[in-house]
């Protein structure tokens, strides 16, 4: 399927065979920019695994209802589900689906620290990242959090951060039917993201690593990872070496060129790390916050301003600054200057020049 001329029309309610016996189904965000979430229904007989399974609100556990009638057994049928990261619009009714249908609930094993976090703190981390963004320089971001306040397009309801019965390593195995999709860690978005591969067809079930329309965000979890964008592209390189014909987003349509998508991902970050440097230089001569680099750079490809963003979004965009500023540090093109328990950089020397190595008889 190539990219429509509405970019948006993947997000309209359908069943879409995408592959024999795999359908994509999309479940409304409601009050989201992303709009829809794709989960992939995989089905054997009369019997179903799903690939993720939306947010738990009523208008999407209505509609997920009735495409999975449509497919036969309707919920009752769900045996598996595999989430592919621990973000609300992926797991939110993994719980629902295996109370109905005693599903069994699959999720990373890199997850594994940020669920318990989640799970045992009523505010769903609310608070720790309050605290992260003041330490980002992003106080009036913090503030609306830490009172409560709405900070922009959250979901309409807590979600259910369900304990999976299954953890999924690197290079295990998900049988879905006929198929046998092997789970590959792919760090970045999430500590413990993975994607699904079924290499008999060529197909990967990319979940938010590898998304056609926009980049996923790297920087805001419930555990603070250091590298998580380094983690990210590392992952991009290695999905790019897979052997896939068809790639199956969470968001926007189903689609082919995997390579091409990943270098265009890896341009974008390396387009980005190169502004965030230059940001520096511009900012200074006094070091700069994760906030105030933010601030100087262009946002979604309107090139909006930070403050033309809603709350939810400056969030998202000052953790990724600050995951860029992090990566520029680790290649020595940017030094941390904290001050005052907030984060500050400066522009660096650049990477260490290599001593030559003598020339032995066996180099020569």
């Amino acid at each position: 399927m190539s990219l429509s001329d509405d970019r948006h029309a993947w997000a309209e309610p359908a069943l879409e065979p995408v592959a024999d016996e795999v359908f994509r189904i999309p479940l409304p965000l409601p009050g989201d920019a992303l709009r829809a979430v794709n989960v992939y229904a995989i089905r054997a007989g009369r019997q179903l695994t799903l690939v993720d399974s939306g947010w738990e609100t009523a208008a999407s556990w209505a509609l997920l209802e009735a495409q999975l009638q449509r497919l036969g057994g309707g919920v009752a049928s769900v045996r598996t589900v595999a989430v592919t990261h621990l973000h609300h619009d992926h797991i939110g009714q993994a719980a629902r689906l295996r109370d109905a249908a005693g599903a069994t609930v699959c999720l990373g094993v890199g997850e594994r620290q940020g669920l318990e976090r989640l799970r045992q703190d009523p505010d769903h981390g609310r608070g720790r990242l309050a605290t992260r963004l003041r330490r980002l320089g992003a106080g009036p971001l913090a503030d609306h959090l830490a009172a409560g306040d709405p900070v922009g397009e959250e979901p309409p309801h807590r979600a259910r951060y369900a304990a999976p019965d299954l953890y999924l390593g690197d290079g295990s195995v998900v049988v879905a039917g006929g198929r046998a999709l092997t789970v590959l860690a792919t760090p970045g978005h999430t500590a413990g993201h993975v994607c699904l591969v079924d290499p008999a067809d060529g197909l990967l079930f990319a979940g938010d690593h590898v998304l056609p329309q926009i980049t996923p965000s790297i920087g805001l979890e419930p555990v603070e990872r250091p590298g998580a964008l380094g983690d990210f592209l590392a992952s991009l390189e290695r999905v790019r070496r897979l052997d896939v014909r068809t790639v199956l987003p969470a968001h926007g349509p189903v689609f082919v060129d995997l390579a091409g998508r990943v270098d265009a991902l890896t341009a974008h970050h390396e387009q980005r790390l190169a502004a965030c440097s230059a940001a520096l230089v511009t900012l200074g001569p006094d070091p700069a916050t994760p906030q105030a680099v933010a601030e100087a750079l262009p946002w979604t490809r309107r090139a909006r301003r930070l403050a033309d963003l809603d709350g939810f979004n400056q969030m998202l965009a000052v953790g990724e600054t600050a995951a860029h500023l992090e990566l520029l540090v680790a290649r020595h093109l940017a030094c941390r200057a904290p001050a005052g328990g907030v984060d500050r950089y400066r522009p660096g020397a650049g990477p260490p020049a290599r001593t030559p190595t003598p020339a032995t008889e066996e180099s020569r």
